[in-house]
C-alpha cells in the first residue's frame, strides 16, 4: 500500500474503537489515539529514504512495532502530564497499545501485496504475502482512504453525539 492507503486502513481499523475509548475515558483520549494511529500509519516507510536499509526490512517487523509502541507509550505519559485529557486517565499502556497496533496495521496492509514482509526478521526469515493487489493500485489506496476517512469521521460524530454512551453509571 501507499501512504493514502495506509492512512485510510489505520483510520478504518481505529474507527470502531474511538467511540468506545471516548465513552470509557474521554473524547480527548480517543482523539489522542487517533493521532497516534495515524502517525504510525506510514512510519515504517521512512526506510525508503535511507539507502542503507532495505525497504520492508527492519522497519516492517514486529520488533519495530514494539519499539514504536514504547515510544508512543512514553510520549503519551508526557502528553498526559501536560494536562491533556481529564486528569491523567490514560498513560503508557494506552500509548503502547495504540502505537504498536498502528505499526501492526501498516504491516497488515503490506502483507496483502505481492512484495509482502518478513515480520519476525532476523529471528525468522518466514516471508508472508497474500498477493491480493499491488501496492501501487490507486483504486485500492483511494478506496481505503475514503472508507477510513468516512468511518473515522462517523465514529467521531458518534462519540461527540453520545459522550456518555457505555460509560459506567454513577
Amino acid at each position: 500500500m501507499y501512504r493514502d492507503g495506509h492512512a485510510g486502513f489505520n483510520a478504518l481499523l481505529y474507527a470502531p474503537v474511538l467511540p468506545v475509548i471516548s465513552a470509557g475515558y474521554s473524547l480527548e483520549v480517543a482523539l489522542w489515539g487517533a493521532v497516534l494511529i495515524l502517525a504510525a500509519a506510514t512510519l515504517p516507510d521512512f526506510d525508503q529514504g535511507l539507502p542503507w536499509i532495505d525497504h520492508r526490512g527492519p522497519t516492517h517487523t514486529v520488533w519495530f512495532a514494539l519499539l514504536v509502541g514504547l515510544g508512543a507509550g512514553a510520549g503519551t505519559i508526557l502528553v498526559a502530564r501536560w494536562g491533556f485529557g481529564s486528569g491523567g486517565e490514560f498513560g503508557f499502556g494506552f500509548g503502547f497499545v495504540v502505537g504498536t497496533c498502528g505499526i501492526l496495521a501498516h504491516l497488515a496492509g503490506d502483507v496483502v501485496t505481492p512484495m509482502g514482509i518478513s515480520p519476525f526478521a532476523p529471528v525468522s526469515r518466514v516471508h508472508v504475502t497474500l498477493d491480493w493487489f499491488k501496492s501501487k493500485n490507486a483504486r485500492v489506496n483511494r478506496a481505503f482512504l475514503l472508507a477510513g476517512t468516512i468511518a473515522l469521521f462517523a465514529a467521531l460524530l458518534l462519540a461527540i453525539g453520545h459522550p456518555t454512551a457505555g460509560a459506567p453509571a454513577g
